[in-house]
């Protein structure tokens, strides 16, 4: 909702809207609940400040093509997934975050070897080897500390956002429907972020060009090399053929055009080659989707679930009270923990008694 949006569904003027979000003016009781009504939070949601995440920046996939609303929003609901994870954390302990030491650089000093073998380290770090696929992506990263969440809205504009909270890298996956090969890439393109940019204060120091031609194709090669080692996809890489990349997608679970796209900066194609590899995806109209993006399962976020349900089957804390412990919609704590939770949330739902008092 835009400030206008929440001043004509709850009654009050737009003003008075933008004096509360600045913090200029606190809201009356009357239109405290005006606002709760229309926006359908937990009244304890605005009963606490939410934390304003300062250190460390925010990275968007395919940033390009999102609108500032809509990062705004993914950036919003990163926090949200931060909340949740700082409930859960009071009583369970999450893995140790696991990755190799980050880089501190200008972003045009960062060369494609750097690049490699960061990849390269990550792999040894995680216990992948050289010469195998990347089975499940999310699980992993899971395991070595990354929390991963999915987001409650869908936008083909923005893929994922990712950033350092704390001590601890968060990955959010926009609801996109994408197939499996595209949310893995996504992932690991985030990872990418996560692990070469943090010598960025602020993405928005970089003009869009260089967001798009430097950072994000950092990115995406980390992306390439950590998903399709170069030996070892080089030795599978029989033909290159449109056919035989249709066959190999099965076994490395990596899209047909990111595969031409690493052929192409091994050297094993020109640009002739890749151009015309290109041009017959386009007229089988596969850019948006490939084959078998029906048959490879999408991979999805499980720690949090987890989590949640060991801390609920344990008796640690009653699941209403934790539900209510989040201050946030059920829609959205669902999203972030990948199940239903109880509807029920009894002390949400206790109503505050009004007494009126005689003045003597």
């Amino acid at each position: 909702m835009t400030m206008k949006d929440l001043a004509e569904k709850s009654g009050l003027s737009r003003q008075m809207i933008s004096n509360y979000e600045s913090g200029k003016t606190k809201p009356k009781a009357d239109s405290l609940l005006r606002i709760i009504s229309v926006l359908n939070f937990p009244r304890n949601f605005f009963m606490e400040e939410m934390p304003d995440l300062h250190n460390g920046p925010v990275y968007f996939r395919s940033q390009s093509a999102a609108t500032k609303r809509t990062r705004d929003m993914q950036k919003e609901r990163l926090k949200y997934c931060y909340e949740v994870f700082k409930i859960l954390a009071r009583y369970v302990n999450f893995p140790e975050v696991k990755l190799p030491d980050l880089l501190e650089k200008d972003v045009h000093e960062i060369s494609e070897q750097e690049i490699i073998s960061k990849a390269e380290e990550l792999r040894r770090l995680w216990n992948i080897d050289s010469i195998s696929p990347v089975q499940n992506l999310i699980q992993i990263a899971e395991k070595n500390g990354i929390i991963i969440s999915e987001a409650n809205m869908s936008d083909k504009s923005l893929d994922a956002v990712s950033r350092w909270i704390i001590d601890r890298p968060f990955i959010m996956l926009t609801d996109n429907n994408e197939s499996s090969v595209r949310r893995r890439f996504n992932v690991a393109h985030e990872i990418g972020h996560i692990i070469l940019h943090n010598g960025i204060e602020s993405i928005h120091d970089y003009s869009s060009q260089e967001l798009k031609n430097v950072i994000e194709r950092q990115a995406n090669l980390f992306a390439s090399h950590f998903l399709l080692p170069s030996e070892a996809f080089s030795d599978s890489l029989m033909s290159t053929s449109l056919d035989y990349y249709i066959e190999l997608k099965k076994y490395w679970k990596v899209s047909i055009q990111a595969m031409i796209y690493k052929t192409y900066l091994m050297g094993l194609i020109n640009d002739d080659q890749r151009l015309y590899l290109n041009k017959k995806i386009s007229r089988n109209k596969w850019r948006t989707k490939e084959p078998y993006d029906d048959e490879i399962p999408v991979e999805k976020p499980t720690l949090i679930k987890k989590v949640y349900e060991m801390i609920v089957k344990n008796d640690v804390l009653p699941q209403s009270e934790l539900n209510y412990l989040f201050r946030l919609p059920r829609e959205e704590v669902e999203k972030i923990i990948g199940r239903s939770i109880s509807r029920s949330n009894k002390l949400d739902e206790q109503k505050p008694i009004l007494r009126l008092i005689e003045n003597n």
